[in-house]
């Protein structure tokens, strides 16, 4: 390889780990930081496409990488009501869920420990028998109705999105989800949307939407805002690997290796 070459290659790793420290400065660049993964919060309305950003994320990105956890997996444990009163209770709203639990086993995770979470069974209205094991992985994304809403558990996120769809077309998703998917009739997924979910949306969830860093409209099947998230989540598996190798080898090691790396470009 000619001199110029090779002092050129020099200089841009130099540059390399110099533009790394300066990407991971304070909080990001230390050792124990640079091995958490990067969190991600998705928050909307029912139905409002928040599982298809987060299962397409999960397409794009490799389940080896990414990590899915969804809020309904913490709705609190029923199993000492009767199904009518288990039926009939408001699960959109935030005494709903089981914060506790579902912040510790985020915090765990993102500490670098597998956690099981919880299974709910939505015919049944309660959580089931069995859990999931999550392992720790790069991305964590975390998806919810109120995924944003607990300042604990918003803390851990180090990036917000909050997707944004019209009522009518939320309400058409759920009708067509609840009755195939879950067994429900028509007119319980109505009186349920009328009693407890467009008000619980109106009070909790809607307003929750300013604590989003990111707002998607349309919901799910927005390419443009789409394409932003996983330029945004690749940007932040290229930095972990590119801080890893600078904890891992100093500039002058990169410098002294790059007559070996030459012969194989």
């Amino acid at each position: 390889m000619p001199q110029y070459k090779h002092h050129q290659k020099q200089a841009e790793a130099q540059e390399s780990a110099i533009r790394v420290q300066g990407d991971y400065s304070e909080d990001r660049m230390s050792r124990e930081n640079v091995s958490k993964p990067f969190v991600i919060g998705v928050a909307g309305g029912t139905c409002s496409g928040k599982t298809t950003v987060a299962e397409r994320l999960v397409e794009v990105i490799g389940s080896e990488k990414l990590a899915l956890i969804r809020q309904d997996a913490y709705y609190i444990d029923r199993t000492d009501q009767p199904f009518d009163v288990r039926a009939a209770a408001n699960y959109d709203h935030p005494d709903a869920f089981d914060w506790d639990l579902m912040t510790d086993q985020l915090q765990l995770l993102i500490a670098g420990e597998s956690v099981n979470i919880p299974i709910y069974d939505y015919a049944d209205h309660n959580r089931s028998t069995h859990v999931e094991k999550i392992t720790p992985s790069r991305i964590v994304v975390f998806e919810g109705i109120l995924a944003l809403i607990e300042p604990r558990l918003r803390s851990l996120f180090d990036l917000k999105i909050y997707v944004d769809t019209p009522a009518d077309i939320r309400l058409t998703r759920r009708l067509r989800r609840d009755v195939l998917d879950r067994g429900r009739t028509y007119d319980s997924v109505i009186n349920q949307y009328l009693l407890t979910v467009r008000p619980s949306h109106e009070q909790f969830i809607e307003p929750s939407k300013r604590f989003a860093d990111v707002i998607f409209p349309e919901g799910g099947h927005n390419d443009a805002a789409f394409e932003i998230l996983v330029a945004r989540t690749e940007s932040e598996l290229c930095l972990q690997t590119a801080a890893l190798t600078y904890f891992t080898w100093d500039t002058q090691t990169i410098l002294q290796e790059l007559p070996t790396w030459e012969t194989n470009w």
